[in-house]
């Protein structure tokens, strides 16, 4: 049997993402991005598989008031974004974009060496640089907390000391930029485990998806005013 090229990968599985969330429809499929209104500014998200989750919502939520993008991928960790978000942003205009970066920085998923506050501040500070360069309004999503128990990949906890460190590193990466900040590390606050999927999956369920596009679409719609 004849195994898929590295090559087409990624194209099965979008394809399958595509099954799964409802083809060609933006409010279902995250990756499926809209038909622009040219009357209307234009939104780019950039994260990883938790921005992957409110996406369609945000859309929803914004639909007549801003045209929201996101690449289609899962972003991943800060030093993987340093590499490839001047691809994601391409040459197109962008009025906002609202990005973070995190979670994978923290357990290491598919890395040979998990990142530090230090690492991590240094992939995000050059991030913004190349953000910067594309002349949009800028919004940092402060990452959302770790899950209760050992993460099910990893197998391992990641405290809430470790997140807040590498939080208040990405906060200060922000703050000399100027960048504006989008909390949703309190938005989840301590009631992860009534928002998480469960005590080993950082992923939210319905109700967690709803609140955070509630909280992202809130931001956007008051950094688009100013």
């Amino acid at each position: 049997m004849k195994l898929p090229s590295l090559y087409t990968l990624p194209l099965l599985f979008l394809s399958a993402c595509s099954v799964l969330w409802g083809a060609n429809d933006p409010f279902s499929n995250p990756f499926d991005n809209p038909m622009d209104d040219p009357k209307l500014p234009r939104v780019l998200i950039i994260g990883d598989s938790i921005s992957i989750g409110y996406t369609p919502r945000v859309r929803k939520l914004l639909d007549g008031k801003a045209n929201i993008h996101r690449p289609k991928t899962n972003c991943r960790w800060s030093a993987f974004g340093n590499e490839n978000v001047l691809h994601w942003i391409g040459e197109e205009k962008w009025d906002l974009i609202h990005f973070n970066f995190g979670l994978w920085d923290w357990y290491g998923w598919k890395q040979n060496k998990k990142a530090t506050a230090q690492s991590y501040a240094k992939s995000l500070e050059g991030i913004v640089q190349k953000l910067k360069s594309s002349g949009a309004k800028l919004v940092f999503a402060v990452t959302t907390p770790p899950c209760i128990g050992p993460e099910k990949k990893v197998k391992f906890i990641v405290s809430e000391e470790r997140a807040e460190e590498f939080n208040r590193a990405a906060l200060a990466v922000m703050k000399k930029y100027g960048v504006a900040i989008n909390d949703l590390y309190s938005t989840i606050g301590k009631d992860r485990a009534k928002y998480q999927l469960g005590e080993n999956d950082v992923h939210y369920n319905d109700a967690g998806r709803d609140l955070l596009a509630a909280q992202v679409s809130k931001v956007i719609t008051k950094e688009l005013s100013k």
